[in-house]
């Protein structure tokens, strides 16, 4: 389909029945990512102090909170005013479900849920416009790389089990401009079929989780397809962590610019790599904290936990919220023209951390550096105790017997001599039921990782 169809004939008129009106949105947010920061903060502290004073007296769990504090909503009026407000966690999301709902909210709501890869699975509420504006917030980002609404997606995702799901987002996607590469099934026989499909759609970008797209890569490169030659305007990675090792392969086998996206259904985009490299944050539609475990704000270049005010959800606010996820704030501008404030890159959740006996933490990254080489095409570690794992490892054609070996000594280096590692190999990591990989599980007790500090690791 032609992305102008596509755009003015099935975008818009889908987004209109929604009540979702992007159009306005996009000529809102697209001149604010050139604005100055003072002109940036000045309307979202007034957003800010108006959804905080809606939240005040209309939603149960925030009068509440109010009453019990003692608070008044005009003491909450600017992003630095907001710690008089506590962390809204995701387990108090699961108890407080209700009572964070707006009852007398009007307009159009839509129930989401995240995909549980913390094993917390949460409902929620997203009202019309603050969905028009995320839509509108992603059309902007994807401008800097040239990708207008319409322009034809290669998806690599999750696909529905049961059939009548399956045929709603089948439709979906033919609507979109898009087809689907399922992300549960990346073997040579599905490649060989997605790559046919792939050249008589002509993409104009691919999308995706970025170790599907990354799996669906390797295995290209081992039948010696050429992938260069759909000349794609980007790659764009999202929903899980890309690793340098990623990038690399990406790079070399597109020849384009390959993209991070970092966000999370609750929230949309929270921040967009640039053609520098640099992670933007979308601060004139949220405002994103760094906090230490104590709740205070860490400095530039310190790592802290992420946390999130929706300033357009009104339905359902969720204000402070925990995302569970780790990064740091910087005070660096960007040579792209892009004037919205920086990030470094997201380091992943507080469960991403290996405990070892001696107390250390160990980022789940450090496998990334250990497990990942010439040798190794996909790996996942499973932390059964203080000092046993479970490595389970998909072969390149390089594995020879003394690879098991090197890669043991590898991991004593930071987990310690007394760790014990038993070696399982597959032909293919199994996924998250979203169709995700996760490098590292952690099958310790709940208590053994409930104290998490900081810069410990």
């Amino acid at each position: 389909m032609h992305s102008f169809i596509a755009r003015h004939f099935f975008y818009f008129p889908m987004q209109r029945v929604r009540s979702q009106n992007v159009r306005k949105y996009m000529a809102e947010v697209f001149p604010l990512e050139r604005r100055s920061l003072d002109l940036l903060h000045s309307p979202a502290n007034k957003r800010l102090a108006a959804l905080v004073r809606y939240a005040a007296e209309e939603v149960p769990y925030y009068r509440q909170l109010f009453r019990e504090r003692g608070l008044s909503p005009s003491q909450v009026q600017t992003s630095e005013e907001l710690s008089h407000l506590p962390v809204l966690s995701k387990t108090e999301i699961l108890r407080y479900e209700d009572q964070l709902i707006a009852p007398s909210y009007s307009g159009r709501t839509f129930k989401r849920k995240t995909g549980g890869s913390t094993g917390m699975t949460l409902h929620f509420l997203k009202d019309a416009d603050s969905l028009a504006r995320n839509d509108a917030i992603m059309h902007r980002c994807y401008r800097w790389y040239g990708i207008d609404i319409g322009d034809r997606q290669v998806r690599f995702w999750g696909v529905p089990v049961t059939p009548d799901l399956r045929r709603r987002e089948s439709l979906k996607d033919l609507l979109l401009n898009r087809i689907r590469i399922s992300a549960f099934d990346i073997t040579e026989s599905s490649c060989r079929d997605s790559m046919r499909r792939i050249k008589r759609f002509r993409p104009h970008y691919f999308y995706g989780y970025t170790t599907a797209i990354y799996g669906f890569c390797l295995i290209a490169s081992r039948l010696g397809m050429d992938l260069n030659e759909l000349n794609l305007k980007a790659v764009i990675c999202t929903a899980e962590k890309m690793y340098p090792h990623h990038t690399s392969l990406l790079q070399q086998v597109f020849r384009c610019p390959v993209v991070n996206e970092y966000g999370s259904t609750e929230n949309g985009i929270i921040a967009f790599q640039c053609r520098k490299g640099r992670m933007h944050l979308m601060a004139d539609h949220l405002i994103v904290e760094f906090l230490d475990e104590s709740d205070r704000p860490v400095t530039a270049g310190q790592q802290g936990r992420i946390v999130i005010t929706d300033l357009s959800s009104y339905a359902m606010p969720m204000i402070r919220y925990d995302i569970g996820d780790i990064g740091s704030p910087s005070d660096e501008s960007c040579s792209c023209g892009v004037t919205l404030p920086v990030m470094n890159i997201v380091e992943g959740r507080k469960e991403d951390f290996i405990r070892t006996a001696d107390g250390k933490l160990v980022h789940a990254a450090y496998l990334c550096y250990t497990l990942k080489d010439d040798a190794v095409h996909e790996f996942k570690m499973y932390q059964r105790s203080l000092t046993d794992f479970l490595v389970q490892i998909v072969k390149s054609p390089r594995y020879t017997e003394d690879t098991e070996l090197a890669l043991k000594k590898k991991l004593y280096t930071e987990l310690g001599k007394e760790s014990r590692f038993l070696f399982e190999y597959l032909d293919r990591i199994p996924r998250e039921s979203s169709g995700k990989l996760r490098y590292f599980v952690s099958e310790l007790p709940q208590s053994a990782n409930s104290v998490f500090r900081l810069g410990d690791s």
